[in-house]
């Protein structure tokens, strides 16, 4: 089903990370449709692509942002997929769009502190394997696998707890998607909560738990050895009425 995107592994088949329960802690939120997240846990959002997943994510990320309090203790951050229109700030260096969610912590009496934004540039430009020659290069001179890895660096560089992804690795070699499932379990296991919206198999099987949309609503709640490509496509294509 192209719709849902199926992306296999080397060997053939999407392969599932294996859930740490001592990871995983207290719930963190819970929406009116049923969406719920724990402190440490990596959330699915799957189904048909255009089943209200993304409308979902935004409302969550905006029911937590926005407040003038959240700009020095944010409370949800944000890693768009379409970097064109919801990521990259085109006018802006790499290393101020990697470090734009930190700089409030970064800032004395509305001055950013260069120096310690060049070093965090730094620190991230390692940690998350940016390519680039120089943080003060444009942002859109390096490759779109780089440009997404500097978003992800954007988020992460904030103190937020819960980290909402909108499809994230739309348009990004298999290299840089492997880096960032990396990541995503490095920094679940120090304790933040993901909520990822995806159509491919592969990434949805780096969950710990999957909810499943159609017609805007969710029709499956998957956990562990549930979350298969079968149960994705069954619980996609339920009639209303059955789901659940």
């Amino acid at each position: 089903i192209d719709a849902i995107g199926h992306v296999a592994t080397e060997g053939g088949a999407a392969t599932r990370a294996s859930p740490d329960a001592d990871r995983i802690g207290d719930e963190v939120l819970r929406t009116e449709g049923g969406l719920a997240a724990r402190r440490g846990e990596i959330v699915g959002l799957s189904g048909l692509a255009g089943h209200g997943q993304a409308e979902a994510l935004a409302r969550l990320y905006l029911s937590r942002s926005g407040r003038r309090a959240d700009a020095a203790a944010p409370r949800a951050c944000f890693v768009a997929g379409d970097r064109g229109r919801d990521g990259v700030l085109p006018l802006w260096s790499i290393l101020r769009n990697a470090t734009l969610t930190a700089l409030p912590a970064l800032s004395r009496r509305g001055m950013v502190d260069r120096a310690a934004e060049a070093t965090l540039g730094a620190d991230w430009k390692r940690r998350i394997g940016i390519r680039t020659d120089d943080m003060d290069n444009p942002i859109l001179s390096p490759s779109g696998g780089n440009q997404q890895k500097v978003l992800f660096a954007r988020a992460l560089a904030s103190s937020a707890p819960i980290v909402v992804m909108d499809d994230p690795m739309r348009g990004v070699d298999v290299g840089t998607k492997r880096e960032a499932y990396q990541m995503i379990r490095a920094e679940a296991e120090a304790g933040r909560t993901f909520l990822w919206y995806s159509t491919e198999t592969e990434e949805v099987s780096q969950c710990d738990r999957v909810f499943v949309y159609r017609n805007g609503r969710i029709s499956a709640e998957l956990t562990g050895a549930e979350i298969t490509e079968e149960r994705i496509l069954s619980a996609s294509f339920e009639m209303e009425g059955d789901a659940r």
